[in-house]
């Protein structure tokens, strides 16, 4: 039996993903490695925000003022999800939250107060030191959430760490849209 639901932030709870539109505009293979390993070590926070900005422009030769914009609370809540979520938790569900994440930009930022209060657990991952795909961070939330993994569902926009999840025992859905996750879900959560 579903016992919690783990949510992704960015492309899930975030409707728009800056960070992949500015990758988009990146057209150098080399430069593109560069910047997804610095992120990759801002996520895990082996380097510090500021690092991982210095790091971008040096590579890309972006204005830092761009680079930070990636940083900006212009992301677009998923409001109808996070209403849903909402409806989640007063039918008794655990909510959790796994994001690769430099910074503590969600929960200072992204949530209101009333929608942090969703979340049983945020897994972040500069503050765990492991980013997804990694096994460690899904094992983390289960422990957090005081679930068994086939007791979780994992959502995500990115099919990769989707399959990490179900490798791990979670049940996982790929997100696409929410009337898509909606149905997915609740056919997950129906099913006894």
């Amino acid at each position: 039996m579903i016992k919690a639901v783990i949510f992704d932030c960015f492309g899930v709870l975030s409707n728009a993903n800056l960070w992949h539109e500015f990758l988009g505009d990146l057209s150098d293979p080399e430069q593109i490695e560069k910047v997804k390993e610095l992120n990759q070590h801002c996520d895990a926070g082996v380097i510090t925000r500021d690092d991982f900005f210095n790091g971008v422009k040096q590579v890309t030769g972006k204005v830092l003022h761009d680079v930070e914009s990636l940083d900006s609370t212009e992301s677009l809540k998923n409001n109808r999800l996070i209403s849903y979520i909402s409806e989640l938790k007063k039918a008794g569900y655990k909510i959790g939250l796994i994001s690769n994440t430099g910074s503590n930009w969600i929960s200072e930022s992204f949530l209101s107060q009333d929608e942090l209060v969703l979340f049983d657990a945020m897994i972040l991952s500069f503050e765990v030191g492991v980013t997804k795909p990694n096994p460690e961070i899904y094992e983390i939330a289960c422990e957090r959430l005081a679930i068994k993994p086939d007791e979780g569902v994992f959502i995500d926009d990115i099919e990769d760490y989707c399959e990490a999840a179900r490798t791990e025992g979670l049940k996982a859905i790929h997100y696409k849209n929410y009337a898509q996750i909606k149905t997915d879900l609740e056919q997950l959560l129906n099913h006894k």
